[in-house]
């Protein structure tokens, strides 16, 4: 069976699954990183936000957005920047693939002691 939806309801689903996959979550700050926030849920991060502007996003993340909606890269960035946009301040961010996953906030935290 084929359904039929239109865009705006198709970008609500967009956005309510990011949502989904983000919250919640909290933001924490490594003080050698002054500049950078994370996301962090329990012991896994989702996200690292540089200057209130770039976001890096955990590549399991960033395929399951991609592959839910059969995205290509550019796809997939703009909606995380829509999302981004509309539920954090509004300031213009751009959200890109992590290039590597960070591991445990315990490991990562660890590696970055001063």
């Amino acid at each position: 069976m084929r359904v039929i939806i239109s865009e705006s309801q198709y970008n609500r689903l967009i956005d309510n699954f990011l949502t989904f996959l983000f919250e919640p979550h909290e933001v924490k700050v490594i003080p050698s990183e002054p500049d950078g926030k994370y996301w962090v849920r329990g012991e896994e991060i989702l996200a690292q936000i540089f200057f209130e502007k770039v976001f890096f996003i955990d590549p399991k993340i960033w395929n399951k957005i991609s592959n839910q909606f059969d995205l290509n890269y550019k796809e997939t960035q703009n909606c995380m920047n829509i999302w981004l946009e509309k539920n954090y301040g509004g300031k213009s961010k751009t959200a890109w693939i992590s290039s590597f996953s960070w591991g445990s906030w315990s490991n990562w935290l660890e590696l970055h002691r001063d």
